[in-house]
C-alpha cells in the first residue's frame, strides 16, 4: 500500500523583468520549449513533466533563466503557511500568485492574483512546487 505524503508545497519563479515586456508574460518561451520537451499540449504542469519528461533537465532549465524558490512543509497550521508564502515572496516587489487561496497577511509586496493557464511564470512555479513535493515525500518515506 502506498503512503500518502500530506504535504503542502509552494513553488516561486522570479524571472527579471524586460523592457516592452508585461511581467505577466515573462517565462513565455521558457513554457513552450519546456511543452515541446515534455510532448505537452497546452498548460505546463507538474504531473506532465515528471511523466513525459526529464524532471532534473527541466528544472535546471528553469534555474538558468529565473531564481527559483520552493518550501515543502507537512502543513499544521495556515500560520506555518502564511511563514511559507512569506519567506518564499521575501525581497519581491511584485508577486503574482495563482489563483488559490493562500494566505497574504504577510507579504509586502503588491500582489497580484492571475490564472496560470495565461501567465507562463505561473505554470513554471508549478512545476517547481512539484518538484518540491516530490523531494519532501520521497524523503519522509
Amino acid at each position: 500500500m502506498k503512503e500518502s505524503c500530506n504535504s503542502v508545497a509552494l513553488g516561486a519563479v522570479a524571472l527579471r523583468g524586460r523592457r516592452g515586456v508585461s511581467h505577466l508574460e515573462l517565462g513565455a518561451h521558457l513554457v513552450e520549449n519546456l511543452k515541446q520537451m515534455s510532448h505537452v499540449g497546452g498548460v505546463l504542469k507538474w504531473l506532465d513533466v515528471r511523466r513525459r519528461g526529464n524532471v532534473v533537465a527541466i528544472i535546471e532549465l528553469i534555474r538558468v533563466v529565473a531564481d527559483v524558490r520552493y518550501s515543502a512543509i507537512n502543513y499544521t497550521s495556515s500560520e506555518d503557511l502564511a511563514r511559507a508564502v512569506e519567506e518564499l515572496a521575501s525581497g519581491a516587489k511584485l508577486v503574482v500568485v495563482d489563483n488559490q487561496p493562500l494566505p497574504r497577511q504577510y507579504l509586502k509586496a503588491q500582489v497580484l492574483e492571475r490564472d496560470s493557464r495565461r501567465v507562463p511564470g505561473l505554470q513554471l512555479a508549478d512545476v517547481v512546487a512539484g518538484y518540491a513535493r516530490s523531494l519532501l515525500c520521497r524523503s519522509t518515506r
